[in-house]
């Protein structure tokens, strides 16, 4: 399984960051930069020794901005933190979601097409993970929407009690498991149960957690349209 294809920008994209260009600029904090996918990938250290150990070593310039894009109602041009420019027609999803997640949906299109993954995954890792409460607190200390782990949000570099900085290494960090291993599910499976997990067992580790939670987000991926 690979992940779907993402947005391709629209013939008047010169045209829509003119008109963006002011809001663009706003959103980012001074002197800041967004650390990119590839950044991200090539700065990734991955401990072996700890089935349950994953770090990412800082990065130079780490992403700082907490301040959301401002875009505009479903069917308008959206840029994203990192410039990309998305369509209304790709929005349809978002209608597919339940109450809670619609709030939430903005960030993750603009956290999940940054990180360069499709945002009906990120949204269904959300739903699954927390069911968009962004103050959730699972007994083992994993925060935010995307259930991030104080060692793994530290690594990412983010603060796991703001929202838009959960989703953004939430993103990166599925991203970064789809990458090293290869497909959606073992994805997946790295993110819930640990990389060192999935290494060990050469496949979806035999955790009872692990082997209900991967089928989970990849319903709520169909369900939201996306391919897996």
């Amino acid at each position: 399984m690979t992940v779907s294809s993402l947005f391709a920008a629209g013939s008047r994209i010169g045209e829509i960051q003119s008109h963006f260009r002011h809001n663009l600029a706003t959103s980012h904090s001074s002197g800041s930069t967004r650390a990119s996918f590839a950044e991200t990938l090539a700065a990734a250290q991955v401990e072996t020794s700890s089935p349950d150990t994953f770090a990412v070593a800082p990065l130079a310039n780490p992403a700082t901005t907490t301040t959301a894009v401002p875009i505009g109602i479903l069917g308008t041009p959206i840029i994203t933190r990192s410039g990309s420019v998305l369509t209304g027609a790709t929005n349809y999803w978002r209608g597919l979601l339940p109450a809670a997640g619609q709030q939430w949906a903005d960030q993750i299109e603009c956290a999940a097409t940054d990180a360069g993954i499709d945002p009906r995954l990120l949204a269904a890792l959300v739903w699954q993970e927390s069911g968009f409460d962004a103050a959730a607190v699972s007994p083992s200390g994993a925060t935010g929407l995307a259930q991030l782990m104080p060692a793994t949000a530290q690594g990412l570099g983010v603060d796991p009690e703001d929202a838009a900085q959960n989703l953004d290494g939430g993103a990166r960090y599925l991203a970064w498991t789809i990458k090293e291993f290869g497909s959606i599910d073992l994805g997946l499976a790295a993110y819930n149960a640990g990389p060192g997990r999935v290494r060990q067992a050469g496949g979806i580790p035999n955790i009872a957690e692990t082997r209900a939670y991967v089928p989970r987000v990849l319903d709520y991926y169909r369900q939201l349209g996306g391919v897996a």
